[in-house]
C-alpha cells in the first residue's frame, strides 16, 4: 500500500496480496475497534512506513498477527490495540469497478485456497528440477511463432507450450507444460541449422 489520499482511502502496490488486489487499486477504508477484528480479516496497518496491508491470520485479545496471502510466513510485528490501523472493506478496480472484501470465514478461506495453490507450485517446481537434465525424455516443441513485438512462442502442434519476449527470459505457460514438453535451446538449433 502507498500513500493514501486520505484517512479512509489509500492506493494498493506489492505483491504480498496480489490476487485479492491488483496493484494501482483504490482500497477503501474504515476505522473499527480491535475487539471487533475477525481472523481473515484484511486491515492496513497504518502505523508501519510503509504502509501494510495484509490478513489477520491469529488473533486474541492483546494483539493480531498479520501475513500477505502470498507471503511464506507470518509478519514479523503484531497489530495490537495502540497501532494505527484500518480495515480494508472493499477496493476500486482501475476502471471505476468496486467490489467488497472478503473478511472473517470467508476470508480464511481466501487465504487457506491461496497457500495451498503455493504449495501446489513449489511442489511442481520440486518435481520438474530433477527432470530438466531428462530432455529427451520430453515432448520437444519445435514449431515456433515470431510476432511483431518480438515475442516468440513455441507449440507442440496447435498447443502453445512456452514464449519469450524480446530479450527476455522464457517462460512455460503452465507448469505442466514445463514436465511435458521442452523447448529447444541454442545448441539444439545450431544442431537443426547443420
Amino acid at each position: 500500500m502507498n500513500g493514501s489520499e486520505s484517512s479512509d482511502r489509500a492506493f494498493y502496490t506489492g505483491d504480498s496480496m496480489r490476487g485479492v488486489f491488483v496493484p494501482g487499486e483504490m482500497l477503501e477504508l474504515a476505522e473499527t475497534a480491535f475487539e471487533t477484528l475477525r481472523r481473515g480479516d484484511v486491515v492496513a496497518n497504518l502505523g508501519r512506513t510503509p504502509p501494510v496491508v495484509h490478513r489477520i491470520v491469529e488473533k486474541n485479545a492483546e494483539y493480531a498477527v498479520t501475513m500477505g496471502d502470498n507471503n511464506d510466513r507470518p509478519d514479523a510485528w503484531k497489530l495490537t490495540p495502540d497501532d494505527v490501523f484500518r480495515l480494508v472493506t472493499g477496493a476500486v478496480a482501475l476502471d471505476g469497478t468496486g467490489r467488497t472484501v472478503e473478511g472473517g470465514e470467508a476470508g480464511m478461506l481466501r487465504f487457506r485456497r491461496q497457500q495451498r495453490k503455493r504449495n501446489m507450485v513449489r511442489f511442481a517446481g520440486w518435481l520438474i528440477r530433477p527432470l530438466k537434465p531428462l530432455k529427451f525424455l520430453r515432448l520437444p516443441a519445435r514449431t515456433e511463432t515470431r510476432f511483431r513485438d518480438g515475442t516468440v512462442q513455441w507449440n507442440w502442434g496447435s498447443i502453445p507450450v512456452a514464449a519469450r519476449a524480446a530479450g527476455g527470459k522464457m517462460k512455460y505457460l503452465h507448469w505442466s507444460k514445463r514436465l511435458l514438453f521442452r523447448v529447444p535451446d541454442a545448441s539444439d538449433m545450431a544442431q537443426d541449422r547443420r
